[in-house]
């Protein structure tokens, strides 16, 4: 029976756990979308004896509600505990509904450190009474599900692994009466990259048992097909599969790695590598030196990279002459709430308490800023930068029109907001001649074709601003094509053009067979054999216009394909002559491959021995010039047939005629059936190789009734006895 406020379906009638779970595959196939989850984060179970033969049970289940939820998942409607006996035997199940979820805060115990807030967690605590009556060996009680959060890294393919809560309630009559441990307090969920952590996570046992710690590994438990396995599987199951470098003794990147005391459950570890940990811990009850259960906690810890002190920072000047606004940047770490000066003399509402304000300043001049982080905190900071406050430069300056390779000087005009004590610059790349250059009118040659960068730089009054563009000098057109220049007629040819141009370019074929294209990228199909030149004129209209011609002499080979034929001289054969030979009627071929009956032959004729009855495919495959090739095929057909069955054998295991096997050959079908002398069969086979031993059968005379179909339309059928002597 079930008990107490969150009530649950039990039946105690036996189940037919296959249609159970046939039926349960069958509603999972349907809502596979609304099923199919990764948002498990881990769980426990812990049972205590309430009366007679009434147990508490109670399973918590953490879902996690952080992105690394997927998609998005939440609780079950229910869950559902199996009960099974000590050998793993389903019995029933308790269907609990899901109560009420809370959220498990992130509490780091440091107002210097802080953890993403990205990191959310929720967990559902089902309680239940189930009536459990004494049972040799006791009871197992588990719950499972799928799947895992795919942010985790120490496991195989989370998002297909589930887990499986489960503990085991002892035989009454054996150990007595039992309430199993339970851990106190649950650790934090965020743990901080680089820190030590000591977290006392010892239990309690309601009975006063002796407990003992240790780290486990955790249970895989439903699939991606059935992640809510109704009813759940039973003992034994199997653990998660951990990833390269991951163990039960080394579940987390950490150094020093995670420990557990066996006697005092308190739990330490420095991890080292920030992601997400599925984690295993374990306590058991020992009474009068037995174990009588073990309580698994299922959790998964988030190393995230947690800002152990508060840092003030600002991002020191980027820009300069950019007016008398300036848009301060805060690159703080740890910090809560910030207290900004501008520094202007003379004045105090030259402050913010915003994260990153901006402030115009009233004139031009050299300022000092400071912020402070967290202020009256213990551990604030304060840092400086200093910024100058000018008028943009706004430098710049005319880009010239398309210029050609070997064309005359450009001429380049400084543009901007500067003085005549500004320091003016250029540089005019690495093609340009000069390469740098100083004032507001220089000039420059460029030799090379291609798209060279210009940057002029300004600088003045303390304040230093660059303007960048560039000078296009376009390259004459080329002329340029591959193709493959070999086959067999009709042969159809694709023209890669490798022509080039810094404007549109138009084109003009000759395929050298008195046919011509002006595609950029044309197919042509040759279709007598011989040698090719092929032409390619290119030319552009805007731009350095030129005419650029490329030829290939020959560009295009081909040939004639060979044409295959063959024949048998005798292509209807006897099984007790099956010899023939096959001769070549092939045109053109000076290369012959053919296979028949399992065998090659690379002349232009051969001769043949079939080894039984059948028909047979002859396949000739003739080449000529560069792989050109053709095929023909023809059937050989070898018919008769051959029986003989011996009229005694002596099965006494000599060696020598154990086995009544008759000869047969060319047979495509075959039976045999031995008979004794009441029309009983004691043997039948449709195998010819196979032969009677004569198990089982006492000497006598027996009859045999063999049938055979030859490859035609003759069928034949034997009848005759054969003498078992032992």
């Amino acid at each position: 029976m079930i008990h107490g406020e969150q009530r649950a379906f039990v039946s105690f009638r036996p189940l037919n756990v296959r249609m159970l779970r046939s039926i349960t595959v069958a509603i999972g196939s349907l809502a596979v979308g609304t099923l199919m989850a990764t948002h498990i984060i881990g769980g426990e179970l812990y049972y205590d004896h309430l009366n007679a033969d009434s147990y508490q049970f109670t399973l918590k289940v953490y879902r996690d509600c952080g992105p690394g939820n997927t998609n998005n998942q939440g609780f079950d409607a229910s869950a559902e505990l199996g009960v099974f006996d000590s050998a793993g035997n389903y019995l029933f199940s308790a269907v609990v509904p899901t109560p009420t979820p809370v959220s498990v805060p992130v509490v780091l115990n440091n107002p210097c450190l802080t953890a993403p807030a990205t990191i959310c967690v929720e967990m559902a605590e089902y309680v239940t009474v189930i009536d459990l009556p004494t049972l040799a060996g006791g009871y197992v009680i588990s719950y499972q599900r799928c799947c895992r959060t795919p942010t985790i890294s120490n496991i195989t393919n989370p998002n297909s692994q589930g887990l499986t809560c489960t503990v085991t309630v002892p035989d009454v009559n054996v150990f007595g009466y039992n309430s199993s441990p339970r851990f106190t307090n649950y650790p934090p969920i965020a743990l901080c990259v680089n820190q030590d952590f000591v977290f006392d996570h010892s239990a309690t046992d309601p009975d006063g048992d002796q407990l003992e710690y240790s780290l486990i590994t955790p249970y895989n438990g439903g699939n991606t097909l059935t992640p809510m396995p109704s009813p759940p599987a039973g003992p034994p199951y199997m653990p998660v599969s951990w990833a390269t470098g991951f163990s039960q003794n080394a579940q987390m990147s950490a150094n020093p790695p995670l420990t557990m005391d066996p006697v005092t459950g308190e739990l330490t570890v420095t991890p080292n590598t920030i992601g997400s940990y599925v984690v295993g811990l374990g306590v058991h009850d020992v009474r009068n030196g037995q174990v009588l259960s073990e309580v698994y906690r299922d959790l998964r810890f988030d190393v995230v990279p947690c800002q152990v002190l508060v840092t003030s920072s600002i991002q020191q000047q980027q820009v300069f002459c950019t007016g008398s606004t300036v848009q301060m940047v805060n690159l703080s770490t740890g910090g809560n709430f910030y207290h900004w000066d501008f520094g202007v003399p003379g004045t105090d509402a030259d402050t913010s308490d915003m994260v990153a304000p901006s402030f115009n300043y009233p004139d031009t001049g050299i300022y000092t800023v400071t912020l402070v982080a967290n202020p009256t905190w213990p551990c604030a900071d304060t840092s400086y930068a200093t910024f100058q406050i000018y008028p943009p430069l706004d430098p710049g300056f005319l880009p010239p029109g398309i210029q050609c390779q070997g064309g005359p000087p450009v001429t380049f005009n400084a543009l901007g907001n500067f003085t005549s004590n500004a320091q003016v610059d250029w540089d005019l790349s690495a093609s340009g001649s000069p390469v740098t250059a100083s004032g507001p009118v220089v000039q420059a040659a460029f030799t090379q074709p291609g798209i060279f960068p210009v940057h002029l730089t300004i600088e003045d009054h303390g304040c230093s601003d660059t303007f960048t563009d560039s000078v296009e000098v376009h390259p004459y057109p080329i002329a340029l094509f591959t193709t493959d220049t070999a086959g067999c007629t009709p042969l159809q040819v694709h023209f890669d053009n490798g022509s080039a141009a810094w404007t549109p370019l138009h084109y003009q074929w000759d395929f050298g067979d008195g046919t011509t294209s002006t595609d950029a990228t044309p197919s042509h199909v040759f279709n007598d054999p011989g040698a090719y030149p092929v032409s390619l004129q290119a030319w552009t209209d805007s731009g350095c216009i030129d005419v650029a011609t490329f030829v290939r002499s020959p560009a295009v080979q081909t040939w004639t394909p060979p044409r295959a034929g063959a024949y048998a001289e005798d292509d209807l054969l006897s099984i007790f002559d099956p010899v023939t030979t096959v001769l070549d009627a092939s045109q053109g071929a000076n290369a012959w491959h053919y296979t028949v009956d399992g065998t090659s032959y690379d002349t232009p004729s051969f001769t043949h021995v079939f080894t039984d009855a059948g028909i047979y495919t002859v396949t000739q495959v003739v080449t000529s010039g560069p792989g050109c090739r053709d095929t023909a095929q023809f059937a050989i057909h070898v018919g008769d047939h051959l029986f003989y069955a011996p009229n005694a054998f002596s099965p006494d295991g000599d060696g020598t005629n154990d086995v009544f096997l008759p000869e047969v050959l060319g047979a495509r079908q075959y039976e045999l059936s031995i008979y004794d002398r009441w029309g009983a069969r004691v043997f039948h086979t449709a195998d010819p190789k196979q032969g009677w031993d004569g198990s089982g059968a006492l000497p006598d005379v027996y009859v045999y009734k063999a049938w055979l179909a030859e490859y035609s339309t003759v069928r034949k059928e034997f009848i005759g006895t054969v003498t078992l002597i032992r």
